[in-house]
């Protein structure tokens, strides 16, 4: 089963670049014994990329950046210079207890596994690795599956303590049924009816236009919040149209918890980053021109 996120993996031009805004701007410390800096963990497979580790709560952030040693640059070389050279939120990755389990459910619920040998594929021997399936049969979303991993970060990574956890990662999707189908029937989690009632069509957000649908996914990993745009001129409609819009879906933003919005807003203010929108007790917004691309949503912590 999936029982929570692993990481959010971005995809960036500069691995340091992005080190200022995810790890420094945000009051985050990079996993330094599995990412040393400054180059980080040197992945040189079928998309060779340069990664750094970013803890936060029970999960990660995941920088890729394209090699910087030479090494020809892969896919996500590509996927950033298609975001205009500037990156974005690139996959999520999902820890599972039992991988050969898990990629052979998701296997025969219709989503076609990727990033390995066609032959290795096609054998349907029980699959012992990590995995990766299509964006489009994930509404616009490149999903990874993690193997058993006992792995916890100590208190030393845990950064300045301003952000205790991801909150959720956002979806954008065109079809709100189709996004709880994924992520409950498919990936076996469940809607939090009582904040965002699935009957009636999830929760309507009237100042930011838009539907929602909260999927937790367990314990201090986050869950999914699944957007869906209320008009076509709204900025979360422009960005699906841009974005997502043949996969009826795409990844949106990041939501980091934290204890104290307005304190949270005012320390990455202090670091160079730059918010959008009011700030009230419940939100905030970081804009994604000084955030490597990502949009970024500042949550008051209610645990």
């Amino acid at each position: 089963m999936f029982d929570r996120i692993h990481h959010a993996g971005l995809a960036v031009a500069n691995l340091l670049d992005a080190k200022r805004v995810f790890a420094d701007g945000l009051g985050l410390r990079v996993d330094t014994t599995r990412s040393p800096l400054p180059g980080g963990n040197l992945q040189r497979g079928p998309d060779p990329t340069d990664i750094l580790d970013i803890p936060i709560g029970n999960a990660e952030l995941e920088l890729n950046a394209p090699p910087v040693d030479g090494t020809p640059p892969g896919g996500t070389h590509r996927f950033v210079q298609a975001r205009g050279g500037v990156g974005a939120l690139h996959h999520i990755c999902l820890h599972s207890t039992n991988v050969a389990d898990d990629v052979a459910h998701l296997r025969a619920s219709g989503l076609t596994q990727i990033a390995a040998p066609p032959e290795q594929i096609a054998s349907n021997e029980p699959w012992q690795q990590v995995a990766f399936f299509h964006p489009r049969d994930c509404l616009g979303v490149l999903l990874e599956i993690w193997t058993p991993d006992n792995h916890r970060v100590g208190d030393r990574y845990q950064g300045a303590g301003v952000f205790t956890r991801l909150h959720h990662i956002g979806v954008v999707t065109a079809d709100l049924e189709a996004a709880r189908r994924l992520w409950c029937n498919v990936m076996g989690f469940r809607v939090d009816t009582l904040r965002t009632p699935a009957l009636k069509g999830g929760r309507l957000v009237e100042r930011e236009h838009v539907r929602v649908l909260a999927i937790p996914l367990g314990g201090d990993s986050g869950g999914i919040v699944a957007v869906l745009p209320e008009d076509a001129a709204s900025g979360t409609a422009r960005f699906l149209a841009r974005y997502g819009g043949a996969a009826d879906g795409t990844m949106h933003h990041l939501a980091f918890a934290t204890r104290d919005v307005s304190a949270a807003a005012d320390f990455v203010r202090d670091r160079g980053l730059e918010l959008v929108g009011p700030v009230d007790a419940d939100f905030a917004w970081i804009h994604p021109r000084s955030a490597g691309g990502v949009l970024i949503q500042i949550v008051r912590e209610t645990r």
